[in-house]
C-alpha cells in the first residue's frame, strides 16, 4: 500500500512539474518598452520595432521547435505606447517592412503563416506562392505565432501594446519599418505615419 502511495504521489508531482515547466515556456517572452529598441515617436505616440531575424531571438520567442527563418518567415516585434489623452484606433493600420532598395513587403496574417514555408532555399524577398506544408509535425503551426501576434485594435489613454508582425522575407541589412493608418478617436483623424530602420 505505502509503496503504490509513493507511486501515485510521485506521478502526480511530475505532472505537476510538467504543468508548471510548459506554463513557464509558454508565458516566459515579454516585450520590452518601446524605447528598448529602435523607435521614433510623433504626435505623443511611440512606436518601437526590433527585427527577430537570428534563430537565437526566434527561439526565445516562440521556443526551439520553431523554426520560423528557415521557412521564409521573418517575425518584428512591435510595441506602441499611446501617451495621447485620447484612445487610438488601430482597427486600420498598415505595416510593412521595407528594404534599402525601396521593396515593400506587407504584414502575414499570423493564422496563415502555417501555410507558407521556402524552406530556406529562395533567394528572393518574398515568397511567391504559399506552399502548404504538411499539418502533422508543422514548425509553423506553432500556437505562439497566433498567440503572439499583434492583435490590439483600440488603445487606450497611456496605455501601450506589443505584438509580432510575420513577414515573408529574409533580414537584410538597412530593412525599415512602415506604419499607417493610426486614428485618433473620436474624431478618426490619421496620425502622421511612422518610418523608421529596425536592426
Amino acid at each position: 500500500m505505502i509503496p503504490r502511495m509513493r507511486f501515485v504521489i510521485s506521478s502526480i508531482a511530475l505532472t505537476a512539474a510538467a504543468v508548471i515547466v510548459a506554463a513557464d515556456n509558454s508565458q516566459s517572452f515579454r516585450a520590452g518598452a518601446a524605447a528598448d529598441y529602435t523607435h521614433q515617436s510623433s504626435q505623443q505616440v511611440t512606436i518601437g520595432a526590433k527585427s527577430f531575424g537570428t534563430e537565437e531571438l526566434v527561439s526565445d520567442a516562440f521556443g526551439k521547435k520553431t523554426t520560423l527563418l528557415k521557412y521564409g518567415v521573418l517575425p518584428v516585434l512591435v510595441v506602441i505606447e499611446n501617451k495621447r489623452t485620447k484612445t487610438l484606433d488601430l482597427r486600420n493600420l498598415e505595416v510593412n517592412l521595407v528594404a534599402a532598395d525601396g521593396r515593400h513587403v506587407s504584414a502575414v496574417n499570423p493564422e496563415d503563416v502555417p501555410y507558407l514555408g521556402s524552406h530556406g532555399k529562395t533567394g528572393g524577398r518574398q515568397v511567391p506562392l504559399p506552399v502548404p506544408l504538411p499539418k502533422k509535425k508543422n514548425p509553423l503551426n506553432s500556437p505562439e505565432i497566433v498567440s503572439r501576434a499583434f492583435a490590439a485594435k483600440m488603445l487606450p489613454a497611456g496605455d501601450s501594446a506589443s505584438g509580432f508582425f510575420y513577414f515573408e522575407a529574409k533580414p537584410e541589412s538597412g530593412d525599415k519599418l512602415y506604419l499607417n493608418g493610426l486614428r485618433d478617436t473620436p474624431s478618426g483623424q490619421d496620425i502622421l505615419y511612422f518610418e523608421f530602420p529596425i536592426d
